[in-house]
């Protein structure tokens, strides 16, 4: 035992066995029986102690090792045996200090069962009430008596009644904060949120080529590229890390919901080359070293979200031979490096951009952030893949579990590097997969019409090489439109693929019309031809009253022309000369020519008269200075 656990006590008495042990164990005496009994009446006189009491210290010393501890009092045996219930004749504990007309009384067998009742009657229930809550209802319910004249419940106090702290102190007892956890609020809470701590997500990985893909709704919102006045709302972010390594190997963004169709946008991404998905999508440059993740994994880990579990999803993963592992329902902890890193790069990115949300978002008195956004869909992209080059080659993990090869081969715990040894021992199992096998497998499939304006897809008009040596459209406008399909990126519009046998594709491109829409992304496309529809919605009324207005107009004007030209009339019809057309013509001509002539000599007048009239102001106001100059000049001589 160390001292500074011993109390007082425990240290006083051992001490005084010891004086007692230290004067009579005399070797070899304390050995012979009867020099032994006349070495313990000796001690029991001196130190007035019965003899029982110093066989006892011998006792000890002997059977505990012989040292000064093996005197210690054996205080951890006092009170009542392990496992059996103290029985109590009277109330345990203080007196109260104060009287009341309730009476107490100690806890009986027939109380516990009360007890017990209560709390799970009114306390481990889902709606979570309070421990006093349910002392009440006990109370009401086993305490209480009709009040004759009011007929409400009130206290029996003719009878004792259990206090709240008998009532807490059978609760403890009885209750590990575990269970009561379990029974409030259920095994998938107590899991989530009370389970130990105890391992490393890399245990389960086995090596990198594990992804977790998950989604999250974006804290900023965003404007259109197309107009900056229009703020299209927040967006969907789809991260996908690799477990092992910690590395993010994906990432999707977009405004439409989480759906299949930003599932695949996250997946081409995931197994496509990055340097060229920021150099063809978002204009950016990058090298080949800052992110050379391309691979598809042998398991993809997943929360069963309704586009994880559909069958969209299962067949993309059955034509790539990916592994789908989807986690059991409310459990995100258990991909907790993936919904880990969503609150990493937001928190980080947050206080740098225009329009992200703060924690008063939605409060009284909060800000509107919407009007606040500045950023289009692509630059808040940029930001993002910035971001993942920062924590993927920069972001040291300081308690990453390193592996005794790691140790001894010296790989530092940054994610890119963990994910390059992984790579190199080959225990990941990784492929990749060209551009076409990935609009192939990846790419959403839809329906294009071939028009004499061009390939009709998604209201915008492409054209290729093909169409134009096929006179695709010369026969559409012959022989009408058709049907085909074509395989889009949904992540920009500047391109759309024709596949024309099992390895050959053809990409089509905008017409020079639409060329504005070239860095544009579908969902934006979407959105400005919902605004613009919402937009002639708002208009019609106006447009309406416009064509009303225009009717009035020209029926008035006409109504004044039929007034006039009654006045030329014989016998109520107006004659027309319609013989001579070329020379009423000619006379028309010379009287407008007449006509304008006089306004510009009009005009002409006009400009001489106000010159005139400058001229003879500028003389006035020089006579008057003339005056002014002569009255001082005969004031200076006086």
């Amino acid at each position: 035992m160390n001292e500074e656990d011993l109390s007082e006590l425990e240290i006083e008495k051992r001490d005084k066995a010891w004086k007692v042990i230290n004067q009579i164990y005399i070797i070899p005496d304390i050995l012979i029986p009867k020099r032994r009994s006349e070495l313990i009446k000796m001690a029991s006189k001196s130190f007035s102690l019965s003899t029982k009491t110093v066989r006892q210290y011998l006792k000890r010393y002997w059977a505990r090792g012989m040292v000064k501890n093996a005197l210690l009092p054996d205080f951890n045996n006092c009170g009542k045996q392990w496992g059996k219930e103290r029985q109590y004749t009277k109330r345990a504990g203080r007196p109260f200090a104060y009287s009341s007309t309730i009476q107490r009384a100690a806890i009986t067998d027939e109380w516990k069962k009360i007890i017990r009742i209560s709390l799970e009657k009114y306390y481990f229930i889902r709606s979570k009430p309070s421990l006093k809550y349910a002392y009440q209802q006990m109370v009401k319910e086993y305490f209480s008596k009709e009040d004759e004249k009011s007929s409400y419940k009130v206290l029996d106090v003719e009878k004792p009644i259990i206090s709240y702290d008998q009532f807490y102190y059978w609760y403890r007892k009885w209750y590990k904060p575990e269970d009561a956890i379990h029974k409030r609020e259920g095994r998938r809470e107590f899991l989530q949120n009370y389970r130990a701590i105890t391992g490393s997500a890399t245990e389960d990985s086995m090596g990198i080529g594990t992804y977790a893909i998950d989604a999250t709704i974006g804290d900023i919102y965003l404007v259109s590229s197309l107009d900056r006045n229009i703020v299209i709302g927040r967006s969907v972010v789809y991260l996908c890390v690799d477990i092992f390594s910690r590395a993010i190997v994906g990432l999707g963004v977009g405004i439409e919901n989480m759906s299949g169709h930003s599932l695949r946008v996250a997946l081409a991404n995931t197994f496509e080359n990055k340097k060229d998905f920021c150099k063809r999508t978002l204009d950016m440059e990058i090298g080949n070293e800052e992110w050379p993740i391309h691979y598809i994994p042998h398991t993809l880990l997943a929360d069963r979200g309704s586009e994880l579990i559909s069958n969209e999803l299962t067949q993309i993963v059955e034509n790539l031979n990916v592994r789908m592992q989807n986690t059991g329902s409310y459990r995100p902890e258990l991909k907790s490096v993936c919904e880990k890193y969503f609150h990493i790069v937001q928190q980080h990115i947050g206080p740098f951009l225009p329009g992200a949300i703060q924690k008063d978002y939605m409060k009284r008195g909060g800000q509107d952030y919407r009007k606040k956004a500045v950023l289009n869909l692509n630059e808040y992209t940029q930001i993002l893949v910035r971001c993942i080059l920062f924590y993927n080659n920069h972001n040291f993990l300081s308690d990453y579990p390193l592996t005794q090869n790691m140790i001894e081969e010296k790989v530092r715990p940054i994610p890119i590097e963990v994910f390059k040894w992984g790579l190199q021992k080959g225990n990941g199992q990784l492929r990749t997969m060209s551009l076409d096998a990935i609009r192939s497998n990846i790419y959403p499939k839809s329906q294009a019409t071939v028009t004499p304006k061009g390939i009709h897809f998604g209201n915008l008009y492409y054209t290729c090489s093909k169409a134009v040596k096929e006179r695709w459209f010369s026969n559409a406008r012959i022989q009408g439109n058709w049907k085909m399909e074509v395989y889009y990126d949904p992540q920009s519009v500047a391109t759309i693929y024709i596949r024309i046998d099992r390895k050959n594709y053809e990409v089509c491109s905008l017409i020079e019309q639409y060329e504005m829409y070239r860095n544009v992304k579908e969902e934006e496309l979407v959105s400005l031809k919902e605004n613009l529809r919402q937009q002639k919605a708002e208009y019609e009324e106006a447009q309406m009253n416009g064509a009303i207005q225009l009717a009035q107009d020209i029926e008035s004007i006409v109504k004044q022309a039929k007034e006039k030209t009654k006045d030329h009339s014989l016998n109520g019809e107006v004659p027309k000369d319609i013989k001579n057309i070329r020379e009423n013509r000619e006379k028309e001509r010379e009287v407008l020519k007449r006509e304008q002539q006089a306004e510009i000599d009009q005009k002409n007048i006009g400009k001489q008269l106000n010159k005139v009239n400058h001229d003879t102001e500028s003389v006035k106001v020089l006579n008057i200075f003339r005056k002014k100059q002569k009255e001082v000049l005969r004031d200076e001589d006086n």
